[in-house]
């Protein structure tokens, strides 16, 4: 770790030496900060399944809502992780939807404890899952790409780039101090909310400037909410129809049965988050960052910090052939468990627990541009990036009976190093797009010894090293036709390495690590068009429409299912039969000044097969991740009184949408004429139907500096179970009538009607 931060210092120190000499030479501007980059309106300009969303830490939508808004990405929630876990048509975690923070990937694995409640029928496993650990105030933009990619950055699905404040965000032109302050509270136990950022730069002699940025942000969020109809979730109650009054009340035996989703109290999350950036730039060929970021939280059973060091450079004097970019990052998150503490039912385990994650990343490319006759444009841009992924954890393993066989956190070493070449031809109304990567993967780790089990292999305890070179590409051909129709076209080959998480899961000893997996390969066409004007109706407004069909076939997709020896035990392997992903997506804005509408749909069929860990009675590694059938969101509004005061709705739409089947036995599997298959894939359950959802939101410009908004959340105070959440399926959601019968219990259900008021001031 002191390596790293010296290295970035002595990289920052050598820039500012550069910078900072009296030699002054003439280099064409560069802008450096996240807010001069974003443009919503580059999902209608740009060809391909690319979106954006704008002014994202101002926004009292959440994180998940705001990207729920893009067609054809979604997130899973989970209360206990505190994470942003971004699914991208169905598919989520690390390599499968490449999020990153800043242009880094986010590696980082949760584990939170159990409730240890569980073998009382009452209780719920620790989930496990990726997910990118920010405080939503800290950003400003995220950029989505799905079926198609560019530089080092691909991931099967696609990938999500968050991209967070700097100092111009902060300070504005003709300034040398800025400020940037946020409040905000809500009824149904949210809040408070809050962030302050101070910002500075100024010119030095030689034309050069520096500039300096610190922002705080920390929020409280509590679950014990009340739900729809005005019950609180952590009441929920069903009489006990096997209840004997003639037996002694016991947890075997009561007249009330808890089938509360979670425990709302170790559920509450406080974080606090911290930003530093120090920006040192020429005003026209140098632009360098030196960045830290800081996030704690504490939240299931354990203490969560992850801390991010960063520096970014580009260089771009005044020639066509010299654009280079550098950036190296080191991200470190750390989780410590309280001492009484259960993971995975067991509390000997849990004494000074601790599980961490390191993550190196590096990233040089160059762009070069070439004009000939000044109608022929061609850009190249090489690269090379680098990953040095590694998890471990304090299990002392040769000494704790039984270690083998707990899937806590599995150790292993990831490194992912990759090739790349974008490129980019424009003749006239065409252009091609055509993006390759090379990227060579390795991953090494532990395989403790097997049991009788003879498919098991190797049979003793060994170190496995598994690596692997694959080519990746991606096109996209497009034609500005006309301002309202700019077809494109896209095809893309993508290759996702199985991660630590699956090769070396540790549920039984060596029956469940498989040395043998390989990379999903998935092959993605689309086929859209853009549309972009301004002036449509009137001079002053604008309208932006895409939309588009795919389909995607993933070979050797991995999932993981159970299987029986002389113990259960659970392992990943690769499906014999392709995936088909295909959908259709659209999103649509009109803005006329005083009327606005932004509208997104989804639409998705896949037969990804599910994971036997998707179940609640397991280990919690991920949840069923398939899409409900369609989503949409509408945020209509008007602007008055000179477009001071803004009055809108947002509208969102939820189709079908499933869990995983609560029954761990035959009810809950799928028939299987395999008389040796004792652990059948699990089923699917439709959740119950999900409303449409209503928010109102105003919005007062009182001057530039400052602004109020107000905002009610489920306004109908609609009582529903929201899809993809972690805790739809567990243990306690099946029970039984006097006649044994089962009944299925849908108590997870979502927060209900909210109000919530938040003010930002700038200076």
């Amino acid at each position: 770790m002191g390596k790293v931060k010296s290295l970035l210092l002595i990289i920052f120190l050598n820039v500012s030496y550069l910078v900072g000499g009296e030699n002054e030479i003439d280099f064409d501007t560069l802008n450096i900060s996240a807010k001069q980059i974003k443009n919503n309106e580059k999902t209608f300009i740009m060809p391909g399944a690319i979106s954006s969303r704008d002014e994202i830490g101002s926004q009292t939508q959440s994180i998940d809502s705001i990207v729920r808004s893009i067609s054809g990405s979604y997130t899973n929630t989970d209360q206990s992780q505190g994470t942003v876990q971004v699914n991208i048509r169905g598919m989520t975690g690390l390599g499968r939807v490449n999020t990153m923070i800043d242009g880094v990937t986010q590696t980082f694995f949760g584990t939170s404890a159990d409730n240890g409640k569980f073998h009382t029928g009452e209780g719920t496993l620790g989930n496990s899952s990726f997910g990118a650990p920010i405080d939503k105030n800290f950003l400003v933009s995220v950029d989505v790409e799905k079926g198609s990619f560019h530089s080092g950055s691909s991931g099967l699905m696609g990938s999500a780039n968050f991209k967070t404040i700097g100092v111009d965000d902060i300070v504005r032109d003709g300034n040398t101090f800025g400020f940037l302050g946020r409040f905000g509270y809500g009824t149904n136990k949210v809040g408070p909310n809050y962030m302050g950022s101070v910002a500075a730069k100024t010119e030095l002699n030689n034309g050069y400037n520096v500039g300096a940025l610190f922002g705080y942000a920390g929020k409280k969020l509590k679950q014990n909410y009340k739900t729809g109809g005005g019950d609180n979730i952590e009441d929920k109650k069903i009489l006990n129809e096997t209840f004997d009054p003639a037996m002694p009340e016991s947890d075997w035996n009561k007249k009330y049965i808890d089938v509360s989703p979670f425990n709302p109290k170790e559920l509450t999350q406080k974080p606090n988050s911290y930003i530093f950036k120090f920006e040192l730039n020429s005003n026209d060929d140098i632009k360098s960052i030196l960045s830290y970021r800081k996030y704690d939280n504490e939240l299931a059973g354990r203490k969560i910090n992850h801390d991010t060091y960063q520096f970014d450079l580009n260089y771009n004097p005044i020639s066509e052939l010299i654009n280079l970019d550098f950036l190296i990052a080191y991200n470190k998150g750390t989780q410590k468990y309280n001492k009484n503490a259960t993971i995975f039912s067991r509390s000997d385990i849990t004494n000074g627990l601790s599980a961490k994650n390191k993550a190196l990343t590096i990233d040089i490319s160059n762009e070069l541009k070439f004009d000939f006759m000044n109608n022929i444009f061609l850009t190249l841009k090489p690269g090379v990036n680098y990953i040095d992924n590694k998890y471990t954890n304090s299990i002392d393993y040769e000494n704790t009976p039984g270690a083998y066989a707990t899937p806590f956190q599995p150790k292993g070493k990831q490194k992912i190093k990759t090739l790349y070449l974008d490129t980019n031809f424009e003749y006239d109304i065409l252009s091609i797009a055509t993006n390759f990567s090379l990227t060579n993967w390795e991953l090494s780790g532990f395989k403790p010894e097997c049991d009788v089990n003879t498919n098991c292999f190797p049979k003793a305890a060994t170190d496995i090293k598994k690596s692997d070179t694959n080519f990746n590409y991606s096109t996209i051909l497009s034609a500005q036709l006309h301002d309202l129709f700019s077809p494109f076209i896209t095809y893309s080959k993508t290759t996702r390495a199985p991660n630590i998480q699956e090769m070396f899961f540790g549920s039984n000893y060596g029956n469940s690590v498989n040395p043998f997996l390989k990379p999903e390969v998935a092959k993605t066409w689309q086929i859209g068009f853009n549309s972009f004007k301004h002036g449509l109706l009137s001079d002053n407004d604008s309208f932006g429409f895409k939309v588009l069909y795919y389909k995607t076939k993933v070979d050797d997709y991995i999932y993981n299912k159970s299987f029986y020896t002389t113990d259960k035990f659970t392992l990943h392997l690769n499906s014999a039969n392709t995936v088909t992903l295909k959908g259709v997506e659209a999103e649509l804005s009109y803005d006329m000044g005083s009327f606005f509408v932004n509208a997104s749909y989804s639409h998705e069929k896949s037969d990804a097969p599910t994971n036997e860990t998707y179940g609640g009675d397991m280990f919690g590694y991920g949840k069923i991740a398939k899409l409900p059938e369609d989503y949409a969101t509408i945020n209509v509004g008007t602007r008055l009184f000179n477009e001071k005061l803004t009055l809108g709705a947002i509208i969102k739409y939820t189709g079908k949408a499933k869990r995983i089947h609560p029954n761990d036995y035959d009810l809950g599997r799928e028939p299987t004429d395999d008389p040796n298959d004792l652990f059948a894939s699990r089923k699917e359950q439709d959740l119950p139907n999900i409303p449409t959802i209503y928010d109102l939101y105003a919005t007062y410009k009182y001057s530039d500096n400052f602004n109020l908004k107000f905002e009610v959340q489920n306004v109908f105070d609609k009582d529903y179970v929201d899809a993809l959440n972690a805790f739809s399926t567990q243990g306690n959601q099946e029970q039984y009538d006097s006649n044994w019968n089962e009944l299925y219990i849908f108590s997870n259900k979502a927060r209900g009607r909210t109000f919530l008021a938040s003010f930002e001031y700038r200076y």
